[in-house]
């Protein structure tokens, strides 16, 4: 039985895919927006300025269920934009492996590698972003990160422009 032309229409829509994000945060947000979600927790954000006037480094923490300590926030912004949103912490392996399941629900199969024994990595990218789950076992310990990437806006920083001497 052939198949109906609709379906074969179907097939060449194009898709619109969420955009990549974990616990609320994406790649791109106004800063003052992760701001505000990361107060809204009982967490704290601290920016301050960087050597170029167009970037500025984020630190702080959030509350996440499931962990023992609050995972640690890093924004690197651009003209108040995250361009790089590192979350870090020490979630349990089944609290870290739930995340990834989770992204992959939502995402769709992510590239995956492995160091031997000790680390794993879970990459998805889309439009120029790129999320990145790794799981790192040293020893005693369980430790995960996740980064989200903006490409287009770092890409688009260029050089600094330096200051003429007088």
């Amino acid at each position: 039985m052939p198949i109906p032309a609709a379906f074969v229409l179907i097939a060449f829509l194009p898709q619109t895919l969420p955009p990549l994000s974990f616990l609320g945060f994406r790649a791109g947000m106004p800063v003052t927006q992760a701001a505000a979600m990361i107060e809204s927790t009982r967490g704290t954000l601290t920016c301050r300025p960087s050597t170029d006037p167009r970037i500025r480094e984020c630190t702080g923490f959030i509350p996440e269920r499931g962990v023992s300590r609050p995972l640690g926030v890093l924004i690197s912004s651009v003209n108040d934009s995250a361009a790089i949103i590192v979350l870090s912490g020490t979630p349990s392996p089944e609290l870290a492996r739930t995340w990834i399941e989770d992204l992959t629900i939502d995402f769709g199969r992510p590239g995956y590698s492995a160091a031997p024994a000790t680390q794993h990595t879970w990459q998805w990218v889309r439009r120029g972003r790129m999320l990145r789950v790794i799981v790192r076992n040293p020893g005693d310990t369980f430790e995960a990160s996740v980064t989200l990437t903006h490409g287009p806006l770092l890409d688009g920083l260029g050089p600094a422009k330096r200051k003429k001497p007088d």
